[in-house]
């Protein structure tokens, strides 16, 4: 009793040091606020006026069907790669390229075209122009080829732009970028970039690591992603494991953090979006240096089928969520995980990371950043799907120029 006493003095006088320093570093840290706020404030009053500028000049263009004029100065360059494939519009390939090309020159913007033939001729043409310096990769396509590109981009300064032509168009709803092929071409003349993060699976049996812009999912949580991406080989033996399989015990250790969970999958986000515009992590965002990680524990079928039913209808259960830097899932059994568009094999140990502001991407007024560009074209999140190109519209000499590649 007597040293506690004794200990009292020292206490105090440690007490009263350490509320002094609070409020010194409380004065700093409102001051530093006060500053971001002013100049984030400037910050979106200049991308207003460079949206104001854009439409003052690509005006006169459109009316030209994107024309080269002698008043419309220098153009910008950009390799633009195109997935015939692509969305629910593929049967008017010409006249959709034709417009991209045309809308794109009416925003300043001269594309050179590679068109993509499979997932690898797209990682090429990405890599390629990478090599060359270009200084912006135009990707016309759905999110698989989105994701293709972009992980040939990850470190460089070129800048990626999208024209959403998806069945889904997670990224583009996720980020701000109009479905529309006129909005998404202005959006891209604004050139409003947005530095944001990948995922990186560094264990998934192969000896070079994947890169994800949306999710990936562990155990059950491929076969939303399966049906998404059109992977039928494997979704009967994902569903079979669904309705044979019980909740099972999974390590997930992230950071300083481990969880022994009973359960059947785990999905880690990037994008608040993921498989058929499910918003999965309302909260998520692009751009916060941490992957958002959901673990499912101790959920059966049926709280596992509400929990997406709702999720689809854009009222997603509260599930807890992690948010994380670095993590690791350990099985008893092995599970099967996809990233994106790739389904690995069946093991027991997959890690994950997040890859800290990796692309430099043109983005609007979207959910999943917390800058967002509050000038850019109007873009809905839940936007209903574009009508399909009216070949009409489109100048019928506004003839693409391929590349050789």
């Amino acid at each position: 009793m007597t040293d506690q006493k004794e200990l009292q003095p020292s206490l105090f006088k440690s007490l009263l040091r350490k509320q002094r320093k609070h409020e010194t570093l409380l004065a700093k840290v409102e001051k530093t606020s006060a500053r971001l706020e002013r100049r984030k404030t400037k910050f979106l009053a200049l991308e207003a006026e460079i949206a104001d500028l854009e439409k003052r000049l690509s005006e006169p263009r459109k009316r030209d069907f994107g024309k080269r004029a002698a008043s419309d100065g220098a153009l910008k360059h950009a390799r633009l790669i195109f997935s015939p494939a692509s969305g629910r519009d593929n049967k008017h390939n010409a006249a959709r390229l034709a417009k991209v090309v045309s809308c794109l020159r009416a925003h300043g913007i001269e594309a050179h075209v590679g068109l993509k033939t499979s997932g690898s001729a797209a990682r090429e043409l990405a890599r390629r122009a990478v090599q060359a310096g270009d200084p912006l990769v135009v990707v016309a396509a759905g999110d698989g080829t989105i994701c293709d590109v972009a992980s040939q981009l990850v470190g460089s300064s070129t800048v990626l732009g999208i024209v959403p032509l998806g069945t889904t168009s997670n990224l583009a709803r996720s980020l701000g970028v109009p479905l529309g092929i006129d909005d998404a071409c202005t959006l891209i003349g604004m050139g409003t970039t947005r530095h944001i993060d990948i995922g990186r699976v560094t264990s998934n049996g192969s000896s070079n690591p994947e890169y994800f812009m949306e999710c990936v999912g562990v155990g059950l949580g491929t076969i939303g992603q399966a049906f998404k991406k059109r992977h039928w080989r494997v979704v009967p033996r994902a569903l079979r494991k669904f309705f044979e399989s019980k909740p099972g015990p999974m390590r997930v250790e992230m950071d300083g953090t481990v969880v022994q969970a009973s359960t059947r999958m785990v999905t880690v986000s990037n994008a608040p979006l993921m498989g058929n515009k499910m918003l999965a992590v309302p909260g998520a965002k692009m751009d916060d240096g941490l992957l958002d990680v959901q673990i499912y524990d101790g959920m059966g079928d049926a709280a596992i089928v509400k929990h997406f039913m709702a999720a689809s209808s854009k009222t997603p259960d509260t599930l807890r969520t992690y948010r994380v830097r670095r993590l690791r899932v350990i099985a008893d059994e092995p599970v099967l995980s996809n990233s994106d568009m790739k389904m690995a094999r069946e093991q027991k140990v997959i890690e994950m990371e997040v890859v800290p502001k990796a692309l430099s991407v043109i983005v609007g007024n979207g959910i999943g950043l917390s800058v967002p560009v509050e000038s850019a074209p109007s873009a809905p999140t839940f936007a209903d799907d574009p009508p399909t190109t009216d070949a009409d519209s489109v100048d019928p000499q506004a003839e693409p120029a391929l590349t050789d590649e």
